[in-house]
């Protein structure tokens, strides 16, 4: 049963890896959709005006994980208590790979300079929830 359970879980990951992350929408619908997801972008160390926001990939990466992000909501609570472990696990990889992929991206504008300046920034979704006033 054991097997069952954590193919299942790959089944639905890998079925939202198909038909979610490799049909990709215009990167412009892309854009807008993570608008909507509510991404917050701090900056941890270096220039944060240097950073070219228009990159298709750094929209494609943000758009990836904010799926992602909004899947595993979405499942997690259906899951068992092994079914949650396995999802976790296969999900930590999908996610791994997506930041490494954001980590090589080029975030910087056009440089006149050759010299290489550190940028760390720090990417979350706001999950705040507003209070209903009475």
């Amino acid at each position: 049963m054991k097997k069952d359970n954590k193919s299942d879980v790959v089944s639905l990951l890998e079925t939202f890896q198909k038909n979610v992350l490799m049909h990709k929408p215009p990167v412009k619908d892309m854009l807008v959709e993570i608008r909507m997801m509510k991404f917050k972008v701090k900056p941890r160390q270096g220039d944060f005006s240097a950073i070219d926001f228009a990159n298709d990939e750094l929209i494609e990466v943000l758009w990836s994980l904010g799926k992602l992000d909004e899947f595993v909501h979405l499942q997690y609570p259906r899951l068992n208590d092994e079914d949650q472990e396995a999802f976790f696990s296969y999900f930590d990889s999908m996610q791994k790979k997506l930041q490494n992929d954001l980590n090589k991206i080029n975030l910087k504008q056009e440089t006149t300079g050759t010299r290489l300046i550190a940028l760390e920034i720090e990417i979350f979704k706001d999950r705040s929830r507003r209070k209903k006033a009475n």
